[in-house]
């Protein structure tokens, strides 16, 4: 089949409904009615029209806002938004391995976005026993935290180590066929989880920590530890991911700051661990992207077959 990009990392529901953003309207109809015209980049004709075959997309809540109960009630809007896309024809939930191999069929012909769902952060999480549920509706992959630390692990702003929950969490994970994303843990909670958990690993959206030194992103030690786990990165297009330099109101960077993390990190998984994992609309817009890339389309100039698309694919393959 043709190739197609597979972006590993978009916050849909979150901007859907926290950001007041409606995804189903063409990408030039949403910047008009946007506040900030130059911020969005992302909606779900956007990534027809690119011929993104298969999205990550997240169940995100913002865990500074709140509580239990209302990130509870976030998660389950967030998840039933999906399920209406997917009724509306807009999207196909892949929730199992069937689910992805008619997937595969279909998409040449009626270019329906795929949405492989990751919980980012499991905040929302009262306990481990909460991810079955979430396994039955079609979460695939979990990240233990984002930015902040909560139960079950430090996050890359708070740190803090693998607790018992995140161990209890982890056994559930791998029990249930959940995917790890490495992604905003602690280092002190990283390498212990790549120890507990036997399932399949990935880190869905950083950048090499060696060329944008902040605990944000992902030290070559961990680069090592993840190509060793078969895992895949997920690159981040985004400025201050790219130069910790840049700050909001520069001037937006060259394609060649991108392609630098790119060279970095194949050098350490191999050209078959990379990918990307955009992150696009999750907290930055398109004043904070690289030059030359204004929406999905132009990723295609960034890559060859397997880092657009076929890196991802292939590890989807080797375990869903």
């Amino acid at each position: 089949m043709d190739p197609f990009l597979v972006d590993a990392h978009l916050d849909l529901a979150y901007n859907a409904l926290d950001l007041g953003r409606d995804l189903t309207l063409p990408l030039k109809a949403l910047r008009q009615r946007d506040p900030h015209p130059d911020t969005p980049v992302v909606t779900l004709p956007s990534l027809r029209e690119a011929r993104v075959g298969i999205a990550f997309a997240t169940l995100f809540v913002e865990p500074r806002a709140g509580g239990l109960s209302a990130w509870e009630e976030a998660l389950h809007a967030q998840l039933a938004l999906y399920e209406a896309w997917e009724k509306m024809g807009l999207v196909r939930i892949l929730r199992e391995r069937e689910d992805l191999l008619a997937h595969l069929q279909r998409f040449p012909q009626d270019g329906t976005p795929g949405l492989v769902l990751l919980l980012e952060g499991a905040h929302p999480l009262p306990e481990p026993e909460a991810l079955a549920p979430l396994r039955k509706r079609g979460l695939r992959l979990l990240s233990l935290t984002w930015a902040t630390k909560n139960a079950y692990a430090g996050g890359n702003a708070e740190p803090g180590p693998l607790t018992a929950k995140g161990l209890a969490l982890l056994k559930a994970m791998e029990d249930l066929g959940v995917a790890l994303d490495l992604s905003h843990l602690a280092d002190e909670a990283l390498f212990p989880a790549l120890e507990a958990y036997g399932g399949p690993v990935c880190a869905t959206h950083a950048n090499a920590r060696a060329l944008t030194p902040t605990p944000r992103h992902l030290s070559d030690e961990a680069l090592k530890a993840l190509a060793q786990r078969g895992g895949v990165l997920g690159l981040v297009p985004f400025n201050a991911f790219l130069d910790a330099g840049w700050k909001r109101g520069m001037e937006r960077l060259p394609l060649a700051a991108f392609l630098r993390h790119k060279a970095h990190a194949e050098a350490i998984l191999g050209p078959r661990g990379v990918g990307l994992g955009t992150d696009w609309d999750g907290g930055f817009g398109l004043e904070a992207l690289p030059q030359g890339l204004d929406r999905h389309r132009d990723l295609w100039a960034l890559g060859d077959e397997g880092f657009l698309g076929g890196n991802w694919l292939s590890w989807l393959l080797s375990w869903f």
